[in-house]
């Protein structure tokens, strides 16, 4: 077996739009996230119940980076090729497994860690609740980030490259294209591959003519003086 990837089902430039999408989804949703309340907490207190509450930046201060990640990841796969993509990719997957797995830590055991310090005497604060819609928008901006991190890691190798057809200016691009038939056509894309318009392509050059004298007499004063001889 070769270490050549298998090609993806759909076109490579889609399959890159399609991971730049969802990695600017995984930082829309994952900022949302910090946004909203993650863990709330009920006191009862001498002048009655009060309820104290920590949204995703503060129970969870990394949310912020990973979608500023995801911000960077874009460029950074536009920019890179091959093995600079599978580390972006490498990145973007370790980091949404880890915000997946915060995310569900928060879901399940909330912690009252986050929440302001604002105890008075004789208060009873009762165990921390989880508000579900924080972690769980964290979890999804998670797994989109995982899948695009995945994505970028599985066709690093076919993804194409943003101006990779100006990499060699004429070459290779030159002989694959076709031929146009329009004579005015052919002479503009001719003088644009610094080619000569007048001559014929399929020929190959001339070579150079030898610089000395040529062979033979080059006019009767040659013949007429060796038959006097």
């Amino acid at each position: 077996m070769t270490g050549v990837p298998r090609r993806p089902s759909a076109p490579p430039a889609r399959l890159l739009g399609l991971v730049a999408v969802l990695l600017a989804v995984a930082a829309a949703v994952l900022w949302g996230s910090s946004r909203l309340s993650w863990v709330s907490q009920v006191v009862e207190g001498v002048p009655g119940t009060r309820t104290s509450s920590a949204d995703g930046a503060t129970a969870e201060p990394i949310l912020v980076p990973w979608a500023l990640l995801c911000l960077a990841a874009i460029g950074g796969l536009v920019a890179t090729a091959g093995w600079g993509r599978r580390v972006v990719g490498t990145l973007v997957a370790v980091a949404g497994l880890w915000a997946v797995l915060r995310s569900a830590s928060g879901l399940l055991a909330p912690s009252a860690a986050a929440l302001p310090d604002g105890m008075r005497p004789g208060d009873r604060p009762l165990p921390p609740e989880v508000v579900v819609g924080g972690p769980l928008l964290g979890l999804v901006g998670g797994l989109v980030m995982l899948a695009a991190g995945l994505l970028t890691v599985r066709w690093a190798a076919v993804l194409p490259r943003l101006g990779a057809k100006y990499d060699a200016p004429g070459a290779g691009t030159r002989d694959a294209r076709p031929r146009p038939t329009d004579p005015d056509k052919a002479l503009w894309e001719a003088l644009d591959d610094g080619r000569d318009p007048t001559r014929d392509p399929t020929r190959e050059p001339d070579p150079d003519p030898p610089d000395g004298p040529r062979a033979g007499p080059s006019d009767g004063v040659g013949s007429a003086g060796g038959g006097a001889g």
